[in-house]
């Protein structure tokens, strides 16, 4: 029965009973509790001291006598191993990871024999490895990786004969890797990585007939690949094919060169295959998509070149595909279009080129990472109609043209703030990486990659303006649309954006102001604007004043104020400048209308007159009339004023204009009006 208790005073976190006899019953009733305080343990055990007459200390002893488990892992309440004098002669299971502890093993730790499962990693132990860690005989299970462990691995560690798993990576180990661990066949997890062993592997590791996992990560491995395991006499001895269970195979960060044996083919239960960041060249076999349980391949920071091989009619149940920073060419992967469950898929930095095809968008509909960027992809950005899981899309530094998708607001995972620590919980405890652009530098995310949320578009030749769509993606940590000709204004409720904390859309043709609420971004520390057409004051906030580099600016003729040299008018002027430029424009808005109704009255006035007058014939005979005794008086008039001095020729010209007028509207009117028309002429 395991029973925890809280922080005692003797350092013990949890605790276990043997089940032995005599254990009073008040001591068992007083800890069945899963999570029984401190202080009511010490209760109980005051309560057992004075029914059995016994000490506490006598009564604690006891306890500590029976105990089979103490689990105190990343607990930091102490720094350096504690003192296991007491007699825990029934202990089988001693777990103090994590706890940042310093110091040397002590050697009385081999006196535990009955010890299964000793878990000391990630801690800060120093010194060697004692050699009476071979005592714990009856162990199944040894962690001491992410310490600071030196010298050679113990030829002692051969006699733990029942051993399924060995962890003695992230150390300083020197020195040989022991012949005596052949004995170790039982063996199902093996992890030497990142130590400074003396290679070649030796070949006894074939005879692990039930090894599961293998981790030669970080040792300075060389030579072809084919050639990494060397028997005694020097000659090949075995491959990987001679571990028909090997599930996990990690051999990263070394400097195997050569092409990539196709015996990996027939590693059938092959479950995860990190190979990054070696020297290993050609094409990758054809045969690869026959690796028929492969969920994670991590070919990464290689040079692997050609052409990603096409599908034989079975794809791999693949979850996680990194094939970035090697020089493979061709178009997409038309192999990838069936694997629905895909998590990941890194196929940056590569020579890829071609359009992207449209079942990008709908055929992975698991996909978080997709990463693109530094090919030579041309075309339009597809619809992104199935993405809803993507949380980080990289397309920066290829040839897309047209404009960026409305259906960017589909990416509905980017609306939320991630907070799960592992990008597929149910399905990876494997701790991977993708390079991104991070505020002006590439970074390798990895234990942090699960929580980003970004997007980068940036190097491309994208048109049109900025959708609103993606204002509403309100998770975004990073937005980079840089280097495009992106056109328009940037959009107003840019400020929902409340977690970004980088934002590049420099050298595009953006006008218009900076939005205001651009300032109400609390989290915003990087942010480059320059190389547009925006003008304006530039917004003033908390967080803006904090990015005071003019250089964010630079390149915006029409912007002023901080941190600029270039100040803004007064505020008072820019008022009165604001309320000028909007009464002109509403008096122009008015002047318009008026002339628009006042033409519209003339036209409607005048086409009313003249039809009244051709269907009313007494109308039009009194209008006449009226218009006959107007010209009369005029004719008088101007004869009055001849003897003011006028001349007789300019009377006579307007007598002569008078007679056209009149004869216009006898011109205009029916036949009927020809009688009257006659009179008016002289």
């Amino acid at each position: 029965m395991h029973y925890s208790i809280g922080n005692l005073p003797c350092t013990i976190l949890s605790l276990s009973l043997h089940g032995l006899n005599p254990i009073p019953p008040n001591i068992a009733v007083g800890m069945v509790s899963y999570m029984t305080p401190p202080t009511a343990l010490l209760s109980s055990i005051c309560q057992t001291s004075a029914l059995m007459g016994q000490s506490i200390n006598s009564i604690l002893a006891l306890y500590l006598t029976l105990l089979i488990s103490i689990s105190v892992a990343t607990s930091y309440f102490m720094d350096q191993f504690p003192n296991l004098s007491q007699n825990l002669s029934y202990l089988v299971s001693l777990d103090l990871s994590g706890n940042g502890l310093t110091g040397s093993i002590p050697r009385s730790l081999g006196d535990l024999t009955r010890l299964e499962h000793l878990n000391l990693g990630m801690n800060g132990f120093t010194g060697t490895i004692p050699v009476e860690i071979g005592n714990l005989v009856n162990l199944i299970e040894l962690n001491l990786m992410y310490n600071y462990f030196t010298g050679s691995i113990p030829e002692a560690i051969g006699k733990l004969t029942h051993l399924n798993v060995l962890h003695l990576g992230s150390n300083n180990l020197t020195g040989r890797i022991p012949s005596e661990l052949a004995d170790l066949s039982f063996l199902k997890v093996l992890n030497l990585s990142t130590n400074s062993l003396l290679v070649p592997i030796p070949s006894y590791i074939a005879n692990f007939s039930q090894l599961e996992s293998l981790d030669l990560s970080g040792l300075n491995l060389r030579g072809q690949m084919k050639d990494l395991f060397i028997g005694s006499n020097g000659s090949l001895s075995w491959n990987f094919s001679s571990l028909p269970n090997m599930q996990y195979l990690f051999i990263r960060d070394n400097f195997l060169n050569g092409s990539l044996p196709s015996f990996f083919c027939n590693l059938d239960s092959l479950i995860a295959l990190d190979l990054s960041r070696n020297q290993l060249s050609d094409e990758l076999p054809q045969c690869w998509w026959d690796i028929k349980s492969l969920q994670m391949m991590i070919l990464e920071s290689n040079n692997f070149s050609g052409e990603i091989p096409i599908s034989r009619g079975h794809m791999p149940p693949l979850l996680s595909i990194h094939l970035g920073n090697n020089s493979l060419v061709g178009g997409f992967p038309s192999a990838l279009k069936n694997c629905h469950d895909l998590v990941v898929l890194d196929l940056g930095k590569n020579r890829l080129f071609g359009e992207i095809p449209e079942w990008l968008g709908y055929s992975f509909p698991s996909l978080k990472i997709l990463s693109l960027r530094s090919n030579m992809f041309n075309g339009t950005i597809p619809a992104l109609k199935s993405l809803a899981k993507l949380q980080l899309m990289d397309f920066s530094s290829n040839n897309f043209t047209g404009s960026i998708p409305q259906s960017i607001g589909n990416l509905t995972s980017m609306t939320v703030q991630q907070t799960w620590s592992k990008l597929d919980s149910s399905k990876f405890t494997y701790m991977e990486s993708i390079s991104i652009t991070w505020k002006g530098n590439e970074l390798s995310f990895q234990q942090n990659l699960a929580l980003i949320n970004g997007i980068d578009l940036s190097s491309n030749s994208l048109i049109g303006k900025i959708p609103s769509e993606l204002t509403g993606l309100f998770g975004l940590l990073f937005l980079n649309l840089s280097k495009n000709h992106l056109t328009n204004t940037i959009p107003g409720n840019i400020g929902d954006l409340q977690e970004l904390e980088f934002l590049d859309l420099s050298n595009n043709v953006l006008s218009g102001r900076i939005p205001p609420s651009i300032a109400s971004i609390t989290s915003l520390s990087f942010l480059n604007l320059s190389n547009n057409n925006l003008s304006g004051e530039i917004p003033m906030g908390s967080q803006m004043q904090t990015l005071d580099d003019p250089q964010i600016y630079a390149g915006n003729d029409g912007l002023c104020g901080f941190p600029l040299a270039k100040a803004c008018e007064t505020d008072e002027s820019t008022i009165q400048g604001s309320t000028t430029d909007l009464d002109n424009d509403s008096d122009k808005e008015e002047i318009v209308w008026l002339f628009g109704f006042v033409m519209l009255g003339f036209i409607f006035g005048f086409w009313t007159l003249l039809g009244i007058l051709f269907l009313k014939k007494d109308w039009r005979s009194w209008y006449l009339d009226n218009i006959d005794r107007m010209q009369e008086k005029l004719l008088d008039a101007v004869k009055s004023s001849s003897s003011m001095g006028k001349s007789s020729s300019m009377i006579n010209e307007e007598l002569d204009s008078s007679s056209q007028f009149s004869h216009q509207f006898s011109y205009t009117r029916a036949p009927d009006w020809g009688s009257r028309s006659s009179t008016t002429t002289n």
